[in-house]
């Protein structure tokens, strides 16, 4: 689940240029203790050479126990036919990566994609640099009926204007451990997590759900919750605009 957490923390602000290409390739990485300046330099150096043109990166850190002190490097939005694509300079690339960046790192992370779902979304037009992400393992069978109640939560959110905006993204090629993404972007900061900062009331998705559908359907969505989440894990990301392609 950690790696799968880590992977799935860096979409929100990436989708404004999106285009209809929804996939996103991620690395995690740690740089060594000690050398966190050292990293970032030779990140900076790398990104320079490679990462200035078609091929960009976004770059996130974790603020957050007991993933501080990760970076994520995202590579995206792109299809599949993107996949198939070799860009000429690989090889040169990769050496430099191996020579100037990945002796710095302490842990890096295999590469997961995930997949953007804009039916589970909305309010994806606000621009931010600090996000709330929420991490969800769906039990095996499960994700049908998840994702139904998903689609349902996102209209009700829509149709009550909440003053927030979600990104959600579903793990490709998951096999029997499905996972979903949402990304709550935070335009104002992390001001944006005191209570009542937008003057709503704190139950009014309970109450619009109530009036919208019924209680009855509200205890079958709070029991399909309960029995169709494995894990879940919520976590702080801002986005590191110096260590980032120039867009």
């Amino acid at each position: 689940m950690k790696k799968l957490l880590l992977f799935a923390l860096v979409f929100a602000t990436t989708l404004a240029f999106s285009q209809g290409k929804t996939l996103f390739e991620i690395s995690m990485v740690k740089p060594k203790t000690g050398q966190f300046s050292t990293f970032e330099s030779s990140w900076k150096a790398h990104l320079a050479k490679f990462h200035n043109g078609d091929d960009k990166r976004t770059v996130y850190e974790i603020l957050s126990d007991p993933y501080t002190g990760y970076y994520y490097l995202v590579e995206g939005p792109m299809s599949y036919a993107d996949m198939d694509k070799e860009r000429p300079n690989n090889a040169m690339h990769d050496q430099d990566y191996e020579k100037t960046v990945a002796h710095h790192l302490q842990d890096e992370g295999v590469t997961n994609i995930f997949s953007l779902r804009d039916s589970l979304s909305f309010n994806t037009d606000i621009q931010a640099d600090k996000f709330v992400v929420t991490v969800t393992q769906i039990k095996d069978g499960k994700m049908s009926e998840y994702l139904q109640e998903a689609r349902r939560a996102t209209m009700l959110s829509t149709k009550i204007k909440a003053p927030f905006g979600q990104t959600t993204f579903v793990q490709s090629f998951a096999g029997s451990n499905p996972v979903v993404v949402r990304v709550r972007t935070l335009k104002d900061g992390f001001k944006e997590l005191e209570t009542n900062y937008n003057n709503r009331p704190p139950t009014i998705f309970r109450d619009s759900y109530l009036k919208e559908h019924s209680q009855e359907q509200w205890d079958k969505r709070v029991k399909l919750l309960e029995e169709s989440e494995k894990s879940r894990e919520v976590h702080l990301m801002k986005l590191r605009k110096d260590l980032s392609s120039k867009q």
